[in-house]
């Protein structure tokens, strides 16, 4: 899904409907206008770091060689947050986990790992698609819009929303037991 096309759900659930009509045609915008889509961005890029790390986590498989056996984690394709599995020729390898490498036993890994998205432009794509879904990131980013413009009772009511949907997605992983992250009441 489309970066762009998440903030003009945001913009409509927030009731700026005459400026997400006009930021989908790509019509002129106001200073106000353009901090306010700038906003939203950082909205965007705030709440799938948040649902990644947190609550449905992104996955990406990779093949990587090192003659020393030390993999650096800058040379991953994606930010690593955690380590699913290690294998060599389809063969589960031991591994050592250290703070900017991991180190293995063998020179030719592939290795599963769940990752943090990188930070999005407007004209990006999402790493999410139908898991996590372009409503429940527009609400996360809606209550988050609200919470930093002041609105407290709206941010509340829109938090309420993406807790829900976050809710109803992790219902349908395909995971066993899971503990949420504290919340704050």
């Amino acid at each position: 899904m489309k970066v762009k096309e998440v903030i003009i759900s945001s913009l409509n659930l927030l009731g700026r409907n005459s400026l997400a009509a006009r930021f989908k045609n790509g019509g002129e915008m106001s200073a106000e206008e353009s901090d306010t889509l700038e906003t939203l961005l950082y909205c965007f890029n705030a709440v799938e770091d948040e649902v990644a790390r947190k609550y449905i986590p992104l996955t990406y498989k990779e093949t990587l060689r090192a003659t020393d056996c030390i993999f650096y984690y800058e040379a991953f394709a994606k930010t690593p947050l955690s380590i699913k599995s290690v294998t060599s020729d389809g063969v589960e390898v031991g591994y050592e986990l250290f703070p900017r490498y991991i180190l293995t036993k063998a020179q030719n890994v592939t290795i599963e790992y769940e990752y943090s998205p990188s930070k999005k432009k407007i004209d990006g794509n999402s790493d999410f698609g139908a898991e996590a879904g372009e409503y429940l990131l527009a609400t996360g980013m809606a209550a988050e819009y609200c919470l930093i413009n002041g609105e407290i009772e709206a941010a509340e009511q829109w938090e309420q929303k993406y807790r829900s949907k976050i809710d109803r997605a992790q219902s349908a992983l395909p995971c066993g037991g899971f503990i949420a992250p504290r919340r704050w009441v």
